[in-house]
């Protein structure tokens, strides 16, 4: 009876040990980290989140063959997804995740919000937004690289892109933010007794400021803001690889 316990024992640590050993995964080829700078080195079971604009039955296949048949798969209206397990463990087995298109950018819609506004004041005509919107309103569903700001802080990269052509499309909130120096500057001038040197500073704002509202306003506006997107599309990655072990 003693052997018997003994062999049973013996089986069950070495179906846990073989479960625990089963082959590590691999980060799929030519995949790019989420976060920028991170190393593509796979050392000591590393855990990491991986882009790429190959398609989802691509990525699927690529860790069919290497995984086989993934344990749970779903299609829905969120998109598609698929679980490939590498190891069994309690409450859940771990390995990877593959997901089509379940980002969350807000940047899409905040454009075309602003090309709405536009139409509204007939500088460019419904037709044309909706149009617009329906050619890039996937990319609010895509996936972005994360990487540092001018700041140092660590952004998503359809943010940095959208701040770039904000300052394009508005001047004035670059001229805003840099308002109290030149006020500052202007206010040390008059002091000095250089009163002409002063309100001619103050006068360059004022024109800085009259020059955004109407560029913003403007069809070139529009056009400013269809170029962001362009630079979204060129950005986005459509399949998001979740490795975690």
């Amino acid at each position: 009876m003693r052997k018997i316990r003994l062999v049973f024992i013996i089986v069950l640590v070495s179906s846990a040990l073989r479960a625990e050993c089963q082959q590590r995964p691999t980060i799929y080829p030519g995949a790019v980290p989420s976060i920028s700078g991170r190393e593509l080195k796979w050392e000591d079971w590393q855990s990491g989140s991986y882009l790429t604009r190959d398609s989802y039955q691509k990525v699927r296949d690529y860790y069919v063959k290497e995984n086989g048949e993934p344990r749970s798969e779903r299609d829905d209206e969120r998109g598609k997804g698929a679980f490939f397990s590498y190891v069994r463990r309690m409450p859940d087995d771990v390995g990877v995740s593959v997901n089509e298109r379940q980002g969350r950018s807000r940047v899409p819609n905040a454009i075309f919000s602003n090309l709405r506004g536009l139409a509204v004041q007939e500088v460019i005509s419904d037709d044309r937004v909706t149009r617009i919107r329906e050619k890039y309103s996937y990319l609010e569903n895509c996936y972005f690289i994360m990487k540092e700001d001018e700041s140092g802080k660590l952004v998503s990269v359809d943010d940095i892109i959208f701040r770039e052509y904000e300052k394009k499309v508005d001047p004035g909130v670059t001229a805003e933010a840099d308002a109290g120096d030149m006020m500052e500057r202007a206010q040390a001038l008059i002091a000095q007794g250089r009163m002409q040197e002063g309100l001619e500073l103050m006068k360059k704002y004022q024109e800085r400021q009259i020059a955004g509202i109407e560029l913003a306003t403007s069809p070139q506006a529009a056009e400013i803001w269809i170029e962001c997107l362009e630079e979204l599309a060129a950005n986005a990655y459509d399949v998001q690889i979740s490795i975690q072990l």
